[in-house]
């Protein structure tokens, strides 16, 4: 007898589009997919293909290193310009014919991508590509389904384009913005931030801690600076040390070998009541944010969701301005941070909070209170939904006009 049809939802050929412009758009983009694996694995949803793409890889060098340099070079040497660029443009629907006139002879290989891998859904994690591929879809140069995962708690506003056929947001606040915007609440999701399937999944605290090497006795403060290792990293790594609870500092580094190296320099001359791990990168930080009481670092989107997941309070230093900056308001707002604003203060902060362990662990239950760990799976099984909401001539032929 032939085999029954699979009757399960079908999510089809999903592309998903990041930037590489820090970490957090890619993890999130990678979340979906892991979550879109595993819920196929378990049999409760289908998927032909879904695979991840970077889309500056997909650009002409010339305006992947500007748009990716110019980046990372404003956080490092000129965040106060970035913060009030970030202020400047935030105004939906503003600025985007000028910005389609520069990014679309710099985009043509995307546009090849897409005529080549003809997706059923085009499910982004970046503005540059959603915006784009609005425009295109305006324009009847792509007839393609477009989703939209915003990756900070704060929607700016070249997250808003149009037509999008559905946008997945981090809270109700977010998901209000869009609507202000004009967005219709029908095309708007609150999920939380895709974050990986592992960050979902129970850890016993002790055995994190053994399995890395990490004492039982005394705190554990992880100190975590994103995976460029840019900024004040070194100075704020100092002001750590100036803690008076005895404690153990797991300084993660990332890909950045030299601050790393610095950091164990920092370590070696230290005199005091502290015990260090200094790491670089690592693909097992959810077990040692099982293993910690705190996290010292920067407010991304994504960090701060794997971190509340994990029911893991932070401590913030330096936020970026611009979207570092909103992320924390909302995370402070939410009780499950506090913020360190005067340089010299920082172990002085940490010393009193974990000297107030009723505050700790109000702090901690907030974080788990506001953590969407399953968000990645939220968007996974809505894919196929979104896909069959389109016509049946929409969804035979996807990609660019001959």
């Amino acid at each position: 007898m032939p085999n029954a049809p699979d009757q399960r939802p079908n999510a089809g050929r999903v592309l998903c589009l990041t930037a590489s412009v820090g970490s957090g758009h890619t993890r999130a983009a990678q979340a979906v997919q892991a979550w879109a694996e595993q819920l196929a694995r378990e049999g409760s949803m289908a998927i032909d293909s879904i695979r991840v793409e970077d889309v500056l890889a997909h650009a002409h060098p010339l305006f992947r290193s500007i748009y990716r340099g110019g980046y990372l070079g404003m956080i490092q040497r000129m965040p106060t310009l970035l913060g009030w660029m970030y202020d400047k443009l935030d105004r939906p629907w503003h600025g985007r014919e000028a910005r389609f006139r520069v990014n679309h002879p710099c985009l043509s290989p995307l546009r090849e991508l897409l005529a080549r891998e003809q997706p059923d859904t085009v499910l982004c994690t970046h503005f540059l590509a959603s915006e784009y591929l609005a425009q295109l879809r305006t324009r009847g140069e792509w007839n393609g389904r477009l989703v939209t995962v915003v990756t900070d708690i704060d929607v700016h506003g070249m997250w808003f384009c149009d037509p999008c056929d559905h946008f997945f947001v981090a809270a109700e606040e977010s998901a209000r913005m869009l609507e202000l915007g004009g967005i219709d609440s029908s095309r708007i999701t609150v999920t939380g931030i895709p974050i990986d399937p592992v960050f979902s999944r129970p850890l016993d605290r002790a055995a994190c801690r053994a399995a890395h090497g990490l004492p039982q006795d005394r705190p554990v403060i992880l100190f975590a600076w994103g995976g460029a290792g840019t900024g004040p990293v070194r100075d704020l790594f100092r002001d750590l040390l100036r803690m008076q609870t005895p404690a153990h500092i797991v300084a993660i580094a990332g890909r950045n070998e030299s601050a790393r190296m610095a950091l164990e320099a920092i370590a070696a001359e230290h005199r005091g009541p502290l015990t260090f791990s200094v790491l670089g990168f690592t693909d097992r930080m959810h077990e040692f944010m099982a293993a910690a009481d705190l996290l010292v670092g920067k407010p991304g989107g994504l960090s701060s969701s794997e971190a509340r997941a994990m029911g893991l309070p932070l401590v913030i230093v330096a936020p970026v301005p611009g979207q570092e900056e909103r992320n924390a308001a909302h995370l402070l707002e939410w009780g499950c941070a506090i913020r360190c604003n005067t340089p010299g203060t920082l172990a002085w902060r940490i010393d009193r909070l974990l000297a107030d362990s009723t505050a700790l662990a109000a702090m901690q239950s907030k974080a788990r209170r506001t953590a969407t760990p399953i968000a990645g799976a939220h968007i996974a099984r809505a894919l196929p939904a979104i896909r069959a909401r389109e016509h049946a001539a929409a969804s035979r032929r996807v990609g660019l006009r001959a």
